[in-house]
């Protein structure tokens, strides 16, 4: 069964995503059935598919991102201790996802040395995630 890292109990009884003090940010790997998962990505094609007019193969369900760009992200920013996702869509309307690490003081890294990592081909097009358990809709 696969491990999710998430949020340890401790750290659910104060609040999350301490900019300044990241051990008390701390993970714990936790067992997670797949099924769990799909769950999510489900209710989300599921939301997706009930807005008017539907937005289920307009809407972006998952990105990739090269294991290279996020490597490279971390190395030029070994002082953030986060990192964000942010949506956005470019100018000929297409969505995206692209990361920023994120300062102590909870803002991105605009520095000019600052490093970002943009998705590489996002789902939908299905195409681009064809085989994805997370985003069969069967």
């Amino acid at each position: 069964m696969p491990k999710l890292l998430t949020a340890s109990a401790t750290e659910t009884q104060s609040p999350l995503c301490q900019f300044t003090q990241p051990t008390h940010n701390e993970s714990e790997g936790q067992q997670v059935p797949v099924a769990e998962l799909k769950a999510r990505c489900d209710r989300y094609y599921d939301y997706l598919a009930a807005l008017q007019p539907p937005q289920e193969n307009t809407m972006l369900r998952a990105a990739n991102f090269t294991v290279a760009s996020i490597l490279e992200m971390l190395q030029e920013s070994p002082q953030s201790n986060f990192i964000r996702v942010y949506y956005g869509i470019k100018e000929n309307g297409e969505h995206e996802l692209f990361m920023a690490p994120i300062t102590a003081d909870g803002i991105p890294d605009t520095s000019e040395e600052a490093v970002y990592a943009d998705d590489c081909c996002a789902c939908p097009p299905m195409s681009n995630c064809s085989n994805d358990e997370f985003l069969s809709t069967l």
